[in-house]
């Protein structure tokens, strides 16, 4: 291994690193919408091919290009170190254009000074203009492959265990390695003489009129939008944690460096050995693409990866297993395109460097580097706001695999016969990949729709007793249904706070699904506004298919909803709310612990009127009891007062800045809200008020020596997916079922209290015989509870 390798291998993981936290960073100051991500794309990639643009001619022409490459490797050093300051000094913005300069003044410095060390890289190792494909497959590679380090190390170490601004400062500790060992590098080769003239045929001199640049764009193009559309299909299946979609990306960046650092010796060979080595990878993605989808289609015994899929949980498995099978499902559908992929670059280079001999190597590797990053730019958008949302997964894919024959088309000397076979090949992999298939006795599809961030569909299923159930499932994962159970934990979610306050006329609700929490909200006879923030536009038609449990929400004159990122709507906002709520939302996935911080909650609170109150959900399933006990420690953080309630196995907080001094055991029900609560087992208020089980005091000793979670660290989200496969929080759950706090209820609720809490009990003793069973008992037992009598007007 040379030195030049380590450096490369440096600064790309340092690079993934930035890359992932200042993505993180902008998506609070410009939200998660589509314009906003499509906005820090363009800008970052857009970045770094302009970047090797502009700086191929210093490469060319300075004297000292190590202290050149260490000088850039410092200033993003630097720059990512003072990024979190540069940000804390700007407010959340809108609109197409504050978008593109906030994420234009904190991401085209260091992007353009990444994108000028790749034409440097070929300064500091091509020696001579006949090895450049062959040097670039390993400068190109091992620069790759630190970024596959890099993708596993940012949030399996440095986010986690440092924090978002450590993490940073430590992507920095590593450019500033690399660019103490560039220093110490043999002194790089001489520039190769160009030559006084070229032959015609070569064509020299064509420069960006050469038509062979669409080569690289088709193949950056194929590459990413095959990238996004993988990931979405591989996502409803491993779950959408911040690991699945780390592995991922690692997999497929392994794949990519490892293809290009392989290819070193074919380029060797000479520019024949590279124009066939490049269509011999255009023709071989779309197959090996293929061929892929219908590998993880065996493994999975799924008949359609294209149709509503689930997350898989292997039986009897450990959290590192269930990665293992995370990153084989990826192996499996990525890699073999990816190590095509990889290939293809360094090849493109010595293609384009044989075509045009007048013009400098790190020029050439400039124009083919910034031709593929314009096409990985134009595929990512692409596929992601157009081909998915528009045609769906299934043709998505395949259009996402074309692009590479027609760059094998445009390869000079291009073997016709191979391009047929290519095709009949592919026509038939094909139809056994992409035919439609519905799998016997799966749940009746009602909705199945690829949106902008997720995948969303409505399914029905008939339980042993004939009761149906309609779920609704995000990514592979069932995020609510109108099990009755569920019922009780989205209305009791909106009422419980809706009945403390008393007289709320206007709400809102962070999150849509399937619109239970906020249709609770109409039945509150004050109500005049209520207002939706989803970010996920196809969730509307999901939700309408839930009307009979929801109000309809859709239809009522009071609904507002508003498609945009429910955090960057609520810090922009100038507007206060008697009342503000969240759908259900699992804190383990990928950015929902942005929705869990004590500065999200800090906002929630100041954006309460006089009297106001918050109530946020804490699911007592699949995660922890520190986990459960940090959100609370965070909730108090911002909320003086403060109560918990038990909805069945999961848990409402409730927060305000006043003390709620409502008696629900003596609230007289509105009638829309007994008439929705009746079926879930609520019958009155002191229903409801027996289900408190815990007031400030006791949830600040619960939670105690345990520390908020700020934005700098989320923790929740690198930490929850842990316990993804450890059941129920027993911890907190045994907490909420003790029995002195009952005394501390109103005298007309204790009674039902004790029995509540001794159901739970029962519940908590049966799960060693199974979840679902036990799960399935105490969901009948505590919905058939009868109405308490109520009390003789003499007594």
């Amino acid at each position: 291994m040379r030195r030049s390798d380590v450096v490369f291998f440096l600064t790309g993981a340092a690079a993934l690193v930035h890359e992932t936290i200042w993505a993180r960073l902008l998506s609070r100051l410009l939200g998660n919408q589509a314009d906003a991500t499509a906005v820090v794309l363009a800008v970052f990639m857009g970045g770094l091919g302009l970047g090797a643009l502009l700086g191929a001619r210093p490469a060319r022409r300075v004297r000292a290009p190590r202290a050149l490459f260490a000088g850039l490797e410092a200033f993003v050093g630097a720059w990512a170190v003072l990024s979190p300051w540069i940000l804390s000094a700007m407010d959340p913005v809108d609109g197409l254009g504050p978008r593109a300069l906030v994420a234009g003044l904190l991401l085209l410095p260091p992007t353009l000074a990444m994108g000028a060390t790749f034409p440097l890289m070929g300064r500091l190792t091509i020696a001579e203009r006949a090895s450049s494909g062959a040097e670039t497959s390993r400068f190109y590679g091992v620069n790759t492959l630190g970024a596959c380090a890099g993708a596993i190390l940012a949030p399996a170490l440095l986010m986690p265990v440092l924090g978002m601004r450590m993490a940073l400062v430590a992507g920095a500790c590593l450019q500033g390695l690399a660019a103490v060992l560039v220093l110490g590098l043999r002194a790089p080769p001489a520039p190769p003489p160009a030559p006084l003239a070229a032959p015609a045929s070569i064509g020299a001199g064509r420069g960006w009129r050469d038509p062979f640049l669409l080569v690289p764009l088709l193949f950056g193009a194929s590459s990413l939008a095959l990238e996004v559309v993988l990931t979405r299909v591989l996502v409803t299946v491993t779950g959408a944690s911040v690991y699945a979609f780390a592995i991922v990306l690692a997999v497929y960046l392994f794949g990519i460096g490892a293809g290009s650092a392989q290819a070193s010796s074919l380029l060797r060979r000479g520019e024949a050995s590279a124009r066939k080595l490049l269509t011999t990878c255009g023709l071989l993605i779309p197959l090996l693409s293929l061929l892929g989808v219908i590998l993880l289609r065996w493994q999975l015994r799924e008949p359609d990866l294209f149709a509503s899929l689930a997350n898989r949980l292997p039986e009897r498995a450990g959290t590192f297993q269930l990665w293992a099978s995370h990153a084989l499902f990826a192996v499996l559908a990525l890699l073999p395109a990816a190590l095509a992929f990889g290939a293809a670059l360094p090849a493109a280079v010595q293609v384009a460097a044989s075509r045009d001999t007048r013009a400098d190597v790190e020029r050439v590797l400039a124009r083919v580097y910034a031709a593929n990053t314009l096409g990985a730019l134009l595929g990512s958008l692409g596929a992601g706001f157009l081909l998915l949302p528009e045609l769906g997964p299934r043709l998505a894919f395949a259009i996402a695999i074309l692009p590479p024959l027609a760059a094998a088309l445009l390869v000079p000397g291009r073997p016709l016969g191979r391009v047929g076979l290519a095709v009949a090949g592919g026509a038939v992999l094909a139809l056994v990949a992409l035919r439609p298939q519905r799998p016997e006795n799966a749940p009746r599809l009602l909705f199945h729709t690829a949106g902008r961030y997720e995948m969303v569909a409505v399914e029905e299923t008939v339980e042993p007793d004939g009761h149906v159930v309609r779920s609704l499932r995000l990514n592979g994962k069932v995020e609510a249904s109108t099990a009755p159970v569920d019922v009780r934990l989205q209305r009791l979610l909106s009422h419980i706070p809706g009945l403390l306050h008393g007289h709320v006329r206007r709400a809102l609700v962070i999150g849509m699904g399937t619109g239970m929490t906020a249709g609770s909200l109409l039945d509150l006879p004050t109500l005049k506004e209520l207002r939706v923030v989803e970010i996920e536009p196809e969730l509307k038609p999901a939700t309408a298919l839930f009307a009979e449990w929801n109000g309809p929400l859709l239809e009522d004159p009071r609904f507002e909803v508003r498609f945009a990122d429910g955090r960057h709507e609520l810090f922009k906002t100038g507007e206060r709310f008697d009342l503000i709520t969240a759908d259900p939302l699992h804190v383990w996935a990928r950015g929902s612990s942005d929705l869990y911080t004590l500065e999200y909650f800090q906002k929630m609170a100041e954006h309460l009127a006089p009297g106001g109150v918050a109530s946020q959900w804490i699911g007592l399933y699949e995660i922890s009891t520190l986990d459960s006990r940090t959100v609370i420690a965070t909730w108090l953080g911002a909320f003086p007062h403060a109560s918990a309630w038990l909805t069945a196995y999961d848990l409402a907080l409730v927060g305000s800045l006043e003390p709620l001094e409502h008696d629900l055991s003596r609230v007289e029900l509105p009638e829309r809200v007994a008439r929705a609560l009746a079926p879930v087992g609520i019958h009155g208020g002191a229903d409801i008020a027996a289900l408190q089980v815990a007031g400030t005091e006791e949830l600040k000793t619960f939670a105690g020596g345990i520390e908020p979670m700020r934005d700098d660290r989320p923790v929740l989200e690198f930490r929850a997916p842990f316990s993804y496969l450890s059941g129920y929080d027993v911890g907190t759950l045994a907490w909420a079922a003790r029995e002195e706090y009952v005394e501390s209820l109103p005298e007309a609720s204790r009674e039902r209290a004790r029995v509540v809490r001794g159901l739970l009990r029962e519940f908590l003793e049966r799960l060693p015989q199974g979840l679902s069973a036990a799960a399935q008992h105490y969901g009948r037992e505590l919905l058939a509870l009868p109405p308490l009598e109520r009390p003789r007007e003499d007594e």
